[in-house]
């Protein structure tokens, strides 16, 4: 032990709901600015759970983007896995646009998780039509 490992803080270990708010606030943050909608988006997947954002930030703080990843990955079943892949898929479409950042953030998630394009694309096409309002025009 080192003579700062005391001002570290705890360690804090995740869970299935934190790996889901950890890679949900890394989709969000990727474009380098949160806005509102990303946080009431954000909102939605804690539904006022301070603990479980606690134990994520404290996660991410001890482990780099995109280092992270692997924790979640290596928290997370293959059913939590695709269905935090469809909830990231959804967060970075929620206006309309997939930006390169967040592609890339995606593509990543998906190679760690290890869950194929095919498995993915049915999903994909899902929020896709979801998230195009022009046609409605």
């Amino acid at each position: 032990m080192g003579i700062f490992d005391k001002l570290s803080g705890k360690s804090a270990t995740l869970t299935p709901k934190s790996a889901l708010v950890v890679s949900a606030i890394t989709m969000i943050a990727a474009d380098g600015v949160i806005d509102e909608a990303e946080i009431n988006d954000l909102a939605k997947i804690v539904r006022g759970d301070r603990k479980t954002v606690d134990t994520a930030m404290q996660v991410m703080k001890a482990n780099p983007f995109p280092g992270v990843i692997d924790l979640v990955a290596n928290t997370l079943d293959e059913k939590q896995k695709i269905a935090t892949l469809t909830i990231l898929c959804d967060l970075a479409m929620s206006d309309g646009v997939l930006a390169g950042e967040e592609k890339k953030i995606l593509q990543m998630y998906m190679e760690k998780f290890g869950i194929s394009e095919s498995k993915l694309a049915p999903i994909i096409d899902t929020i896709a039509l979801k998230n195009d309002f022009s046609i409605f025009s």
